[in-house]
C-alpha cells in the first residue's frame, strides 16, 4: 500500500502521462481536467470533439492488464474501475445535460499505460486500451457527431463545472 509522498508521486506520474498523450490532441478538440462528479469523484480528463464528449479516466500499471467483458484485471487483482468509470460518466452526462438544458452523452473511455495487455472481450459500455490506441482510434477514428458550436458549449460548460468545484 502507497501511502504519503508515495502515493502523492504515483498520482503526480499518472497524470503527467495524461497530459502529455492528452496534450497532443487533433485540432477540434478540448482538454479539461479534473471534472468533478459529485460524491467526491472526478474524472481525470473530459475531452470533447467533433466525435463527442469522453470521460477519461488514465492508469499508469507496472505488470499485466487482462481486460474481459465484465471488467479489468491489474496483475491478476480484479479492479472496480469500469464501475466507476461508468458512474463518473453518466453523473458528468447529467450535469452537463443540466448546464446546457439539453442531453448531452458523455462516453467512457478508461485508458492504461501497461507493460502488456490481454484482451479477451472488451466491455460493451466502457472504451478501454493504452493511450495510443484510443488517441488514434477512437478520438481520430470515430465520425463527427458535433458541430464546431456544439464542442465548444460542452468543453466550456465542463470549464465551468471543474473551476466551481475549485471554488467551493
Amino acid at each position: 500500500m502507497r501511502t504519503g509522498l508515495a502515493r502523492l508521486l504515483g498520482a503526480h506520474a499518472t497524470e503527467r502521462a495524461g497530459i502529455w498523450w492528452l496534450g497532443q490532441l487533433p485540432a477540434g478538440w478540448h482538454l479539461v481536467h479534473d471534472l468533478p462528479v459529485g460524491d467526491g469523484g472526478t474524472i481525470d480528463h473530459m475531452i470533447v470533439g467533433p466525435a463527442g464528449a469522453f470521460a477519461v479516466n488514465a492508469k499508469d500499471v507496472t505488470g499485466q492488464v487482462w481486460v474481459g467483458a465484465s471488467g479489468i484485471r491489474i496483475n491478476g487483482h480484479a479492479t472496480d474501475d469500469v464501475r466507476r468509470l461508468l458512474r463518473g460518466a453518466e453523473r458528468a452526462a447529467r450535469l452537463l445535460s443540466a448546464e446546457l438544458e439539453h442531453r448531452v452523452a458523455v462516453h467512457p473511455v478508461l485508458t492504461i499505460l501497461a507493460d502488456g495487455w490481454t484482451i479477451q472481450q472488451a466491455p460493451s459500455d466502457v472504451f478501454i486500451g493504452p493511450p495510443r490506441i484510443v488517441k488514434d482510434r477512437l478520438l481520430r477514428g470515430l465520425p463527427a457527431v458535433l458541430s464546431t458550436l456544439e464542442v465548444t458549449a460542452i468543453a466550456a460548460a465542463a470549464a465551468r463545472l471543474s473551476t466551481l468545484d475549485e471554488i467551493s
